[in-house]
């Protein structure tokens, strides 16, 4: 039964909890776009490259793996903490600094040289990075289901965490190449630095205990995993929405390539087409929420998934006059449309996810939001893995230049194959009873 001394989560609670998004996306983000930029070319004067690129990419591959594991081992640990702040800020309110000062250390390698040295440091570096970005993230989602008790307001704290984020991205990947020019490299890390760790830290303005409940679970790691994916609502949304993330990661993957060598754009082009697509998600935001809240998460998710599904073989057909269309505004008619689908992706999952952690209580008769997030972080970035995988193998087999472009263009059909999986499995989502528990409660 429900605690009523806890209280509702007032806007302004909401919106602090969504800030705390934009500031892991913008530090993760600037990570992901400058760092191998920075060991392999070396921006700095008179300073050469600092280790050769495949080097870089195993370290990397080592990093995500940690991160991977990282999740449920976190999560199991939040879920049974027992702490006077409660189960989640202890995590939240530690890890964040941290965070940002690995986030800067990584950027300050101890030789200015190709050097083992700096490939030791690195591995060292991203596998404390990767540590506390989980450490941060999985206890700030089990937050969700714990602030937010009804449909209605988890779906408005999604949307503001899903605000915040694009708004971190966009900073991210606009506002660091200013800064470089202004700042310097350095002077743009330390930048973006101390504006992550103040949206990092804007959510422990929201007192858990006073508007969550926060009643240790008391499961052990293996246990805990199993438990949840004995959660058969849980497990079919789950597939739904890896097969999608697992088709976006290879179009995500492949966008400089169907820009500059499908439709014969630069690589600065890309941005373009990343924005319209994130734009278009965020103008669709507003429409995702009422949606959700009228018809139910089910169909709004299987919308996306569908739409998702149907416009990715459109991809085979990017650099011809496809409907009579200038190649290249019918690439950007495509990306636009992609955004649809992409806001329903950044807000609904999140409140299924807190829906389906509620049934937890039956299986357990405990409160373990954090591991069904922790759980869906590795399953993702292994998905994340399998999407560079398959990416590779068809650039490999079928081509991936002007000559021989087959690779580059198969891309979309075969991402749509892994969705039309999702699409199916998904359709059999039991809302009615996901619902009717919520009801009981």
């Amino acid at each position: 039964m429900s605690n009523s001394l806890v209280k509702q989560l007032p806007l302004w609670g909401k919106i602090l909890y969504g800030a705390g998004s934009g500031g892991f996306s913008l530090i993760d983000r600037v990570l992901i776009t400058w760092l191998f930029y920075y060991y392999i070319t070396s921006p700095l004067d008179g300073v050469e490259a600092l280790m050769p690129p495949f080097a870089f990419g195993i370290i990397m591959f080592l990093g995500r793996s940690i991160d991977a594991l990282a999740d449920p081992v976190i999560a199991r640990w939040s879920d049974n903490h027992r702490g006077r702040l409660g189960r989640r800020m202890p995590f939240m309110l530690f890890s964040g600094i941290a965070y940002c000062l690995i986030f800067i250390l990584l950027f300050y390698p101890p030789v200015a040289e190709t050097s083992a040295l700096n490939s030791f440091y690195l591995a060292i570096m991203l596998a404390l990075y990767f540590t506390l970005f989980t450490g941060y993230v999985c206890p700030y989602l089990a937050l969700l289901p714990e602030l937010a008790r009804s449909t209605r307001d988890r779906v408005d704290l999604a949307t503001f965490r899903a605000v915040f984020m694009l708004l971190g991205v966009g900073a991210a990947l606009i506002g660091s190449g200013m800064l470089i020019g202004r700042l310097g490299f350095h002077g743009m890390v330390w930048a973006m630095a101390a504006a992550g760790l103040v949206l990092l830290y804007l959510p422990l303005a929201v007192k858990e205990r006073d508007y969550a409940e926060a009643k240790p679970a008391t499961l052990g790691l293996v246990e805990a995993i199993k438990t949840t994916f004995k959660n058969h609502a849980f497990v079919i949304y789950l597939i739904g929405n890896v097969t999608f993330w697992l088709g976006f990661n290879i179009i995500t993957l492949n966008l400089p390539l169907y820009v500059t060598v499908l439709l014969g754009g630069t690589e600065d082009d890309t941005s373009i087409y990343f924005g319209l697509a994130f734009g278009v998600a965020l103008l669709f935001f507003p429409l995702v929420n009422i949606l959700s809240k009228r018809t139910g998460l089910k169909a709004v998710m299987m919308f996306a998934l569908v739409a998702f599904m149907v416009l990715l073989p459109l991809y085979y057909f990017l650099g011809r006059p496809v409907f009579g269309l200038n190649p290249e505004i019918f690439g950007y008619i495509l990306m636009a449309l992609s955004g649809l689908p992409l806001a329903v992706i950044f807000i609904v999952p999140d409140a299924i996810v807190a829906a389906v952690s509620d049934l937890e209580e039956k299986l357990s008769g405990q409160r373990r939001e954090a591991m069904y997030f922790g759980a869906q972080g590795f399953i993702l970035k292994l998905a994340l893995g399998l999407s560079t995988v398959i990416t590779g193998t068809l650039l490999e087999l079928f081509g991936s230049t002007a000559a021989q472009p087959l690779g580059i263009q198969l891309t979309g059909p075969v991402s749509a194959c892994f969705i039309l999986v999702g699409v199916v499995v998904f359709s059999r989502y039991p809302e009615k009873e996901v619902q009717a528990y919520q009801r009981e409660k």
